[in-house]
């Protein structure tokens, strides 16, 4: 019995190392924010907010899981985060489903997906303190990966776009736009 339990658990263990069925990520992430509040004015009993937009360039990290692997398409969840310390910063978590194809005859492996999650945003002031405001963030992406080696991709470039709700009542009551460029490196196990 013990001779053959090695022999089972490859058995049932190969259809998920060919499916890959695990994809872990590391990309540099650029974060283009709108509509953050950098102070108010006060004139009479009127205030009127300051807002700014900016890049915050930084790195991401993620994993996909692909539990609906049916040639050529691929279904899977996708959770990422990706953070540019310090002032005039941004960190962004994400998780949701994630649609890959690889098309016949082609290299190149397309994907889309739909996220939700949180964005925490840092600002200077006008009077120069770091304001912090915090949002629920949604995202909708696509890209494109482009194999190197059979566990390996090079992912060319994803766009994104997509909005922080403020939900935390920080902000002034602004919510933000963002749109992400992400290029980097995929590991399939």
């Amino acid at each position: 019995m013990r001779r053959l339990l090695p022999l089972l658990a490859a058995f049932l263990l190969t259809p998920f190392a060919h499916a890959q069925a695990v994809s872990v990520y590391g990309t540099f992430s650029d974060t283009h924010l709108t509509n953050l509040v950098t102070g108010s004015t006060q004139n009479g009993n009127v205030y009127t907010s300051s807002t700014t937009s900016h890049f915050t360039p930084g790195f991401g990290l993620g994993v996909t899981f692909n539990f609906l692997p049916i040639s050529p398409i691929r279904l899977g969840l996708d959770v990422r985060g990706s953070s540019k310390p310090g002032n005039d910063g941004s960190d962004l978590i994400l998780a949701g489903p994630r649609l890959a194809v690889k098309l016949p005859g082609l290299r190149l492996k397309p994907y889309i997906q739909a996220s939700g999650g949180y964005l925490r945003t840092r600002t200077t002031l006008v009077i120069g303190v770091e304001n912090t405001d915090q949002f629920l963030a949604y995202e909708i992406t696509g890209g494109l990966d482009y194999p190197l080696l059979p566990f390996l991709d090079f992912r060319v470039i994803e766009l994104g776009g997509g909005q922080g709700i403020n939900a935390f009542g920080s902000g002034d009551g602004h919510n933000t736009s963002l749109f992400t460029v992400n290029t980097g490196l995929v590991v399939h196990f």
